[in-house]
């Protein structure tokens, strides 16, 4: 008996060192994976966009995949002008370049320029979505440090939730208590020894909360680059509103048992635009029941429906049922990306467009002309961008262009009007967009161009011959190379 119970121990001590043995390798193996990035960035000044910003360091962590790449987030290596990666034990950085880059979903794949350096190099596998209540692990490199550092939590809550590098976009999110700092971000969370996420961003107004993007948002952007295009997530383009107000639903005809939510607006051309009406209820997507505060049952959370139409790709279809005046239907509906609503994003990878024209600055309204004018910034701007479009559908331009500013000069000395206006017409022509206007300018014979302003009924003019010849000369006067970039 007694040599029976001296085996068991025996055996138990051997399992648990084989047990420690394997946990310890599969540390070092993470560890290996995972990649400091340094990136060199520089971008453009939607204030004065013929100029770019300072270029600036910042630093994030990354980790290998399959195909000798690595995964970090978008705004790791965003507006890059140099890309440096440091390997694990190695003090040489190397040289990398972003491969794809989706910044609707803040995910981007880096390769090195040194072909098969990350060939021994273990790749990271994906696991599935973790379960509330659960442990994971975060690792990178956070606060500019040069050695990794590993920090454990709970996952709190999985939600949709706004992204704060597009500032525009929700898809799927993950709460967890785990220290995501500066340098996180780019970084694997892990569980079961599996990818479960990417770190990307914290709420600052709370401690010790930080979000990571689940192995569902991966694998979107994975299989949508596998062609080598990024075509990023499509739209349903509607605007709806829940139905928990039982006089709301009566009066959308629903019967007893039935919940939905009911759309106020389709955009046109969208996804939705011909298949879906104003006044109808969305009941179910995919099969799955919307709650009448436009949730889903799934995996035994409460989500938002819309993760739903996230996990489509462009140009595959999703099925829905509808109410229409009291009557179910059953559709299917091709999703597309839809153009317009990259307005709302921040813009990354790329310059201003603008055209400067006699010293006046005109630049196609977005989300970066807001930000530049933020300390003061006039209402309707705001208005033109993000409410005339629901307000408005049939009357929003293609493309909405202000006058930005005025370089100062005799010839445009007697403009009254000349800051933060958007343009409605120029020598008559209605203007939706910024190629539009500068059509507009060149071709006009007359001996003035008058400008239109909308909302105020404001008006500019200006001498045509007299801005044609000042016009090499205030570029000169104020050092713009190119009087466009479109």
């Amino acid at each position: 008996m007694k040599r029976g119970i001296q085996s068991c121990l025996w055996f138990a001590a051997v399992v648990a060192l084989i047990a420690c043995a394997d946990s310890e390798n599969r540390q070092q193996s993470i560890e290996r994976s995972v990649v400091r990035i340094v990136n060199h960035s520089q971008r453009g000044d939607w204030y004065s966009p013929w100029l770019s910003r300072a270029p600036s360091y910042s630093g994030g962590s990354g980790f290998v995949i399959e195909g000798g790449l690595v995964m970090t987030n978008a705004h790791v290596v965003s507006d890059a002008r140099m890309i440096l990666i440091h390997l694990d034990d190695d003090p040489t950085p190397h040289e990398a370049r972003v491969k794809a880059i989706g910044h609707d979903c803040d995910l981007a794949l880096v390769e090195p320029v040194e072909v098969g350096l990350l060939d021994d190099f273990p790749a990271m596998t994906f696991g599935g979505l973790p379960e509330l209540g659960s442990s994971v692990e975060t690792y990178g490199y956070p606060v500019g440090g040069q050695r990794i550092s590993s920090t454990s939590g709970i996952v709190s809550r999985i939600e949709n939730a706004t992204y704060a590098h597009s500032g525009a976009d929700s898809h799927l999110t993950v709460q967890t208590d785990a220290a995501i700092n500066p340098g996180n971000s780019g970084g694997p969370v892990i569980q079961d020894g599996r990818v479960a996420g990417v770190a990307f961003q914290a709420m600052t107004e709370m401690e010790n909360v930080g979000y990571f993007i689940p192995s569902e948002v991966i694998e979107h952007f994975l299989v949508d680059v596998a062609d080598g295009t990024y075509d990023g997530y499509p739209d349903l383009g509607t605007q709806v509103v829940n139905l928990e107000n039982p006089a709301a639903r009566r009066d959308s005809k629903m019967q007893s048992g039935q919940s939905g939510v009911r759309v106020e607006f389709v955009y046109p051309e969208s996804s939705a635009d011909g298949q879906i009406e104003e006044r109808d209820v969305l009941l179910a997507v995919d099969g799955y029941p919307i709650a009448n505060d436009g949730t889903i049952a799934l995996d035994g959370l409460r989500l938002s429906y819309e993760l739903l139409l996230d996990r489509r790709q462009a140009g595959e279809s999703v099925p829905l049922e509808i109410l229409r005046d009291g009557e179910r239907h059953h559709i299917s509906v091709p999703m597309k990306v839809y153009p317009p609503f990259t307005a709302y994003r921040r813009l990354y990878d790329q310059l201003p467009r603008y055209y400067v024209y006699a010293g006046l600055v005109f630049v196609p309204l977005n989300t970066e002309v807001i930000v530049s004018r933020s300390e003061d910034l006039p209402e309707h701007l705001l208005y033109e961008l993000y409410f005339r479009p629901i307000e408005e559908p049939l009357d929003t331009r293609q493309e909405s262009v202000v006058l930005l500013r005025r370089l100062d000069h005799a010839v445009n000395g007697s403009m009254s009007w000349y800051r933060d206006l958007v343009v409605d017409r120029v020598n008559g022509r209605p203007i939706e967009s910024l190629e539009e206007l500068i059509e507009t300018i060149e071709n006009n014979q007359d001996s003035s161009h008058v400008f239109e302003f909308a909302y105020y009924g404001r008006l500019g003019v200006l001498d045509r011959e007299a801005a044609e010849k000042a016009n090499e000369e205030i570029l000169e006067i104020y050092g713009i190379a190119e009087d466009r970039n479109l």
